[in-house]
């Protein structure tokens, strides 16, 4: 029987007192804009050459700071030729190497024919096709540069090609999707130590770039790198990471920052970047951190990454070249077509950066003959998987694991009181950045008698341009008394009191009033979707979205939320049902995170009772498998490398 759902009916339609369908986005555009302004700001107080290597060494520094550093290993990479393929004018060796022990990278290396003296050398990096360099658009491309006599290394990221892994290999099939999918899974178990997943990524590539280093046909001073969408995103990581880069030519990636959180769309783990936009840098800081080097910027007219932003980037950052006399290596090149590595493209990549790093004035193309093969021939393993061919392989979710252990371990030689200081520290510079608190008041939108309880409903400013809701229960006998609260917090809030109606009338019959939340973003003050039929909560909508807006702020929708809980606390102390000098919380599903952070936080609260919660990022990390449902939510990114959860509480 539905005891509440005239209160449901309400929180889904809104209030009328406040409009707060689009406060979180707001805010979270309101933060990045005066990032943006400042980037700008700075970019333009650009004059000397000197100026320009200063901020060259700014962003490589912070770009590798935004990201958690790199894995400190630049050991033997074992590299293995398992198979060798002759084509018409070249041949394709398949190569397995270890980027780090038991970290097995897959690639193959286009070698022209003839070839007499070490050559430019042509790093490929896959965008997000499942099968990675062994696609047939990516083949293709390939074998453009390798025609114009490049030797061209294409290797498989995380997730794609032969690197899947969550591979059953008895039952041939995926666990966890392979691509975007297996990036996210993976990327959020590292969050926690404030890391995003490109630095897995940018290693592998850093490690390829040493194996071409070592062979005797590359001149190691001419090695350029190229990739469209997720490549694109990696050409962008290794041009702001690895300096030897002698060339660039990203594709369909390049844009600003700016104008992409104006199109509503997310984006994988791995190109989220924690705190690159509160550092002041955008992709103008990726194109400028190769001049005076050749650089060509290649779009597409009809793309989700917006022709606008490209073409802004593009024309802000050409002046960088003409400080230094080089105008002409930096080009745009656009072709009108969707999201694509096109041939046309190719085409003007191969023939730009032949011409920069091995003197050819122009190339001729017989695009008849660039056809791709039989994909198999190009696997570097028997079956096509690493995982279930080669005993001990290790992948992303490995290398999380050791990096907790090493966190676990940093843990173990400080002395639990110093972290509990250093935690108190921590969390009060994440909750209360960018804060702007108000003095606590509310105001009643309702109220009434419903299920035998008293009830109101009230709003208010937890800060600025940020309001929050509740429904208020207690007894009718209670209703003129201040009363023992319990803060109550589930996932859609105000959307599901039937769901959680027996606790309500259980706390109400003890004495207690229960204050049931809507944080940001849920309840009545649930975000927009932006889709129809979309739950501000699905995977890539509305809540993902900001959340990662607000990480590459170095803020988190978790620190935001932690911050409503003790504004509710707050308004529980003026309330005339409420007081706040015996506060219990009382949380359902993944919010149990806020609960924990904000009694070790806040003397007010004397318990926390949690359902179904998270024990501790620890566990969550050591999961293979988990439930996806507004997991970025929880993760306050950091808190792991000081204490856990469960230490917390304790």
């Amino acid at each position: 029987m539905s005891i509440f759902k005239g209160l449901e009916d309400n929180s889904k339609n809104g209030t009328w007192l406040y409009d707060t369908r689009d406060q979180l986005k707001q805010y979270a555009l309101n933060l990045s804009q005066a990032a943006f302004e400042r980037n700008r700001a700075a970019m333009d107080d650009i004059k000397t050459i000197p100026q320009l290597v200063e901020r060259q060494k700014y962003a490589r520094e912070n770009f590798l700071k935004s990201i958690g550093g790199l894995p400190e290993y630049g050991g033997p990479l074992n590299a293995k030729i398992t198979g060798v393929n002759y084509f018409d004018g070249y041949r394709v060796e398949n190569i397995l190497f270890e980027s780090r022990p038991q970290v097995y990278v897959s690639a193959n290396m286009y070698i022209p024919e003839n070839l007499s003296s070490p050559s430019a050398a042509v790093h490929f990096v896959c965008g997000h096709h499942a099968q990675g360099k062994h696609v047939d658009e990516y083949q293709i491309v390939c074998q453009y540069f390798v025609r114009a006599g490049f030797v061209v290394f294409a290797q498989d990221p995380f997730g794609q090609g032969e690197r899947f892994g969550y591979h059953d290999a008895e039952n041939n099939r995926q666990i966890v999707g392979c691509s975007v999918p297996e990036h996210d899974h993976a990327g959020f178990q590292i969050m926690p130590f404030d890391h995003s997943l490109a630095r897995y990524f940018l290693h592998d590539i850093t490690r390829g770039h040493d194996y071409l280093e070592t062979r005797p046909e590359v001149d190691k001073n001419k090695i350029a790198i190229t990739g469209n969408s997720g490549g694109g995103t990696q050409s962008s990581m290794a041009m702001l990471g690895d300096p030897r880069l002698a060339a660039a030519a990203p594709a369909t990636f390049i844009m600003s920052r700016e104008s992409y959180m104006y199109t509503g769309q997310a984006q994988d783990r791995e190109q989220i970047w924690h705190g690159f936009t509160e550092y002041g840098l955008d992709h103008e800081d990726i194109i400028a951190v190769m001049a005076p080097k050749p650089v060509l910027i290649l779009a597409v007219q009809h793309d989700f990454f917006p022709i606008e932003g490209v073409t802004a980037t593009y024309e802000r950052a050409k002046r960088l070249w003409e400080l230094s006399g080089s105008g002409g290596k930096l080009q745009l090149f656009v072709d009108d077509c969707d999201h694509h590595y096109t041939r046309e493209m190719a085409k003007a990549a191969a023939r730009f950066l032949a011409g920069h790093l091995m003197g050819k004035e122009s190339l001729l193309f017989d695009d008849e003959k660039i056809l791709p093969v039989d994909q198999k021939l190009l696997w570097c393993t028997k079956s096509g998987q690493i995982r279930g061919e080669i005993e001990g392989a290790k992948f992303a979710w490995d290398d999380n694991l050791e990096v907790l252990a090493e966190v676990k371990n940093n843990h173990s030689l400080i002395p639990a009181a110093q972290r509990r200081e250093e935690a108190a520290r921590f969390l009060t510079r994440k909750i209360f950045k960018n804060r702007s608190p108000k003095p606590p008041m509310f105001r009643k939108a309702q109220e009434g008698i419903i299920g035998g309880l008293a009830f109101e409903s009230i709003l208010w400013i937890s800060q600025a341009h940020i309001t929050n809701h509740a429904y208020i229960f207690v007894k009718p006998e209670n209703a003129k008394k201040k009363n023992p609260t319990t803060l109550a917090l589930w996932h859609f809030g105000t959307n599901c009191l039937d769901d959680h109606a027996g606790f309500i009338h259980s706390e109400c019959e003890k004495g207690r009033a229960v204050m049931v939340l809507d944080v940001s973003g849920i309840g009545l003050v649930e975000q927009r979707a932006f889709a129809k039929d979309q739950r501000p909560t699905d995977f890539y909508g509305p809540i993902f979205l900001i959340n990662d807006n607000l990480v590459w702020q170095n803020d988190s929708l978790c620190a935001l939320r932690c911050y409503d809980l003790l504004r509710a606390a707050d308004i529980a102390g003026i309330h005339q049902h409420t007081k706040s000098e015996d506060i219990k919380i009382y949380t359902h599903g993944k919010y149990s995170v806020y609960a924990d952070i904000v009694k070790f936080f806040d003397g007010r609260v004397s318990e926390v009772v949690s359902e179904d919660g998270i024990e501790s990022y620890a566990e969550f990390i050591k999961s293979w498998l988990y439930d996806h449902e507004d997991i970025q939510s929880v993760i306050m990114p950091g808190l792991l490398n000081i204490v856990d959860l469960d230490e917390l509480r304790g």
